[in-house]
């Protein structure tokens, strides 16, 4: 599932619905967005260029597109609480760097993907879900894509992925409270799972992380 997930982060293109309330202009903000989103990635890695050039462009995405505050807090889940300023500072910038490294070598190839919109709707009074529907050509496999938007002020930032009923948040931090649990229950435990994958020549924690 998580490798299925590293194929689709990019890929979504929804399109907007006519607007007649200020709930239903809110809707339709949040699917251009994620469509904005998908249209930058197109033509962002559609290029030939080298695995460095993809991981600045990547990470600027992320930055703009990605609450990373909210989603690397959530990720860490209780231990957020535990951590300590530097630790929690530290898992910041080391998770910002895990999702370029990890998820922007699977951007080489986006040939054969096509989507559709299924639907998108309000979950609350700040996050709405932008629904899709993925058709991976090359493996003739369709898989249920949401997008969860929320509403930062007057900002849109993406703050989960929904694969196939399955948000990749929690199974996120699912993965990294593993590798805490076999350090010990000490975040940097993680820390050093983290550096590892980061920085091949980072001595690794006990515990790794997939």
């Amino acid at each position: 599932m998580v490798r299925i997930f590293h194929t689709l982060f990019p890929i979504v293109c929804v399109a907007a619905a006519h607007a007649a309330t200020p709930a239903a202009a809110e809707q339709r903000a949040a699917a251009e967005f994620v469509q904005a989103t998908a249209s930058r990635v197109f033509n962002s890695f559609s290029d030939d260029i080298t695995d460095r050039q993809r991981e600045d462009r990547f990470r600027h995405i992320l930055n703009d597109s990605f609450d990373l505050e909210t989603i690397s807090r959530f990720t860490l889940g209780r231990y957020w609480r535990l951590a300590s300023p530097a630790v929690r500072e530290e898992y910041r910038g080391l998770f910002e760097k895990f999702l370029v490294r990890t998820y922007s070598k699977h951007l080489r190839d986006l040939d054969g993907v096509r989507f559709r919109l299924v639907r998108s709707r309000p979950i609350n009074e700040r996050d709405y879900l932008v629904g899709s529907s993925v058709l991976d050509g090359s493996r003739r496999v369709e898989i249920n894509v949401g997008w969860r938007v929320r509403k930062k002020g007057e900002e849109l930032r993406i703050i989960d992925l929904i694969v196939e009923g399955i948000s990749m948040s929690v199974a996120q931090r699912d993965e990294f409270s593993l590798v805490i649990r076999r350090n010990g229950g000490k975040v940097e435990g993680l820390l050093a799972a983290l550096r590892s994958k980061v920085d091949p020549e980072a001595i690794p924690g006990d515990g790794s992380v997939p």
